[in-house]
């Protein structure tokens, strides 16, 4: 049984590359709703009030209310292109990735972590995601909990890439038909976050 509850977002041009010609995911940890504190597969499986896919769309619609968790995404995506983009940039560039939160139920705040059961649950449904996306290269957004909670099955740690004297967290998955997709680790871009120097090691890794 599938343990995705939040299906990721897939940009219209992931699967061939779009502007970086290669097949990136990017993967956040949890959603956040301040609602029934309820959803995912052993809670509400029918709830559909917030899905991955409709925040991207949210985030790209320049009608659409901001919100602080829009500037995450937006430092994010500058650190992809180093350039302060504009709404035509984020089209291309959010519609060119796939997009997944790990935890498959949603927190209630930013602060908020979730269960040893939910990392679990999480890293299952990280493992169905990258089999069926078969992502190139992977981007984690964090080197805390997320990193320590990813499934260790099919994991290889990469060898050692020091980008100005700090050592980038990486490495690479196995799919099941026996491609590897290349993974590494930034720091989230909620907070402490220079778009300008995270270029630096995208840059490292999508070449």
């Amino acid at each position: 049984m599938s343990k995705i509850f939040f299906e990721p977002w897939i940009g219209n041009q992931y699967h061939n590359g779009g502007i970086f010609k290669k097949k990136i995911l990017i993967v956040g940890e949890s959603h956040y709703c301040g609602g029934c504190d309820e959803c995912g597969l052993k809670y509400n499986q029918h709830c559909t009030d917030l899905t991955t896919t409709k925040c991207i769309q949210d985030y790209l619609d320049p009608n659409c209310e901001r919100e602080p968790w829009m500037k995450t995404f937006l430092k994010f995506e500058r650190s992809l292109v180093n350039f302060e983009t504009d709404s035509d940039d984020r089209e291309k560039i959010w519609n060119s990735v796939a997009f997944f939160n790990f935890l498959q139920v949603a927190m209630n705040g930013a602060r908020e972590s979730g269960s040893p059961e939910d990392y679990e649950e999480g890293a299952e449904a990280f493992l169905e995601v990258i089999n069926d996306l078969k992502p190139e290269l992977i981007i984690v957004w964090g080197v805390g909990k997320l990193y320590y909670s990813l499934p260790e099955k099919s994991w290889e740690k990469g060898e050692t890439v020091t980008i100005d004297s700090y050592n980038v967290l990486n490495g690479y998955y196995t799919l099941n038909d026996g491609h590897k997709s290349r993974i590494f680790f930034v720091y989230h871009p909620s907070v402490g976050y220079s778009w300008d120097w995270w270029y630096k090691v995208f840059s490292h890794f999508v070449k």
